[in-house]
């Protein structure tokens, strides 16, 4: 009877840590890089994440035999939980951090990339480059410019990361950002209490 406990207490030590120490390590380096190539791997680790938690959970229902069904739901649920946080990091994380860390920093727009669409059409998107208006220093791509599209020479007010953690956004657009905080702040809740209530139900003796 030993054997089960040991593999029941180590899903157990898997499930937190992938929960509680990885999926948020990947949140906070999602809300540093931005294009494409980070929004794939994160869709692919909720995935993975998802699927984790499921087969987690089945296993763990054949290993204790105990009213299956309501078992299997909670032990997956941290994964999937964490695959949702996984999947809102890209477009709410960075919210989050410039609310939280973003200090106001006049900027000078050094580069205006206007954006076009599939058809060679100006999208009304655009890609900014700025650099420190004070001192001149290079400050990289804006993450979302301005509401309303600004010349090169511009200077404008942007939320700056210290140490660049998370690319510059600008500061008009923080202020309708109360929502996506809220959202994000709302998904990372519910998953913390996921894990809480996971941990403490999971069953200290095997079942006969």
């Amino acid at each position: 009877m030993r054997r089960p406990r040991l593999r029941g207490r180590g899903r157990l030590a898997f499930t937190t840590t992938w929960s509680l120490v990885v999926v948020p390590i990947l949140v906070v380096l999602g809300s540093r890089s931005h294009g494409t190539s980070w929004v794939v791997v994160v869709v692919l680790l909720a995935i993975v994440s998802g699927a984790m938690g499921l087969a987690i959970g089945h296993s763990w229902v054949r290993t204790y035999m105990a009213d299956p069904a309501p078992r299997e739901l909670l032990t997956a649920a941290p994964g999937l939980t964490a695959a949702a946080l996984l999947l809102a990091a890209p477009g709410l994380a960075p919210w989050a951090l410039h609310d939280l860390a973003g200090e106001p920093t006049r900027v000078r727009v050094i580069e205006v990339e206007p954006v076009s669409d599939s058809q060679g059409e100006d999208s009304g998107l655009t890609h900014y480059r700025i650099a420190d208006a004070a001192t001149e220093r290079d400050l990289g791509r804006l993450r979302f410019g301005p509401r309303t599209r600004v010349p090169a020479g511009a200077v404008i007010s942007v939320s700056v990361i210290p140490d660049g953690w998370s690319p510059p956004v600008a500061t008009e657009r923080l202020e309708d950002a109360d929502a996506l905080v809220t959202a994000f702040a709302v998904v990372a809740t519910v998953h913390v209490l996921t894990c809480a209530v996971t941990t403490a139900a999971w069953p200290r003796k095997i079942q006969s």
